[in-house]
């Protein structure tokens, strides 16, 4: 009696993993294309944070050792460098962007740095502004009191 519905049941497993590979293929087709369209904007999202942080971490080690840093900006390169200045300058550490960002502008920012001073404040306010391979843009705005704000 067992022995016969063991047989019955003979090649319905084939049958289900064939299902189950159908369906995964069919999701994964369906997927894959959105998220290569999505990742650039995450990209960019993570570049702008990135670069937020660096200038909140060139402020504080201004704050911190009551030396002037600034982060310089290389449009041509799309990269920046934070600087400790003084003579010579010191580079604390480089940043290329991911090459699906890049930076569209720099405003208000004398020869494309941000120099903190030994309060924390900026000696210009400015904007740097990224734009990714959508044409979407983050902005990073630097206040004249240092503050650091990030729009997306």
């Amino acid at each position: 009696m067992i022995k016969n519905i063991f047989k019955k049941n003979q090649g319905y497993f084939l049958m289900d993993v064939l299902v189950v590979s159908g369906i995964i293929v069919l999701l994964a087709s369906v997927s894959i294309p959105f998220l290569k369209k999505y990742q650039p904007n995450l990209k960019l999202n993570a570049a702008a944070r990135d670069l937020t942080t660096d200038l909140r971490y060139a402020q504080q080690l201004t704050v911190t050792e009551q030396v002037a840093h600034s982060v310089a900006f290389d449009l041509n390169n799309d990269s920046y460098q934070i600087l400790k200045l003084g003579d010579p300058n010191t580079i604390i550490k480089e940043v290329s962007l991911d090459s699906d960002v890049n930076f569209q502008q720099i405003a208000g920012l004398s020869d494309n740095q941000a120099i903190f001073n030994f309060y924390g404040g900026v000696s210009e306010s400015g904007e740097v502004t990224l734009v990714n391979t959508n044409n979407k843009t983050a902005v990073i705005n630097v206040k004249p009191s240092g503050y650091i704000q990030l729009e997306q």
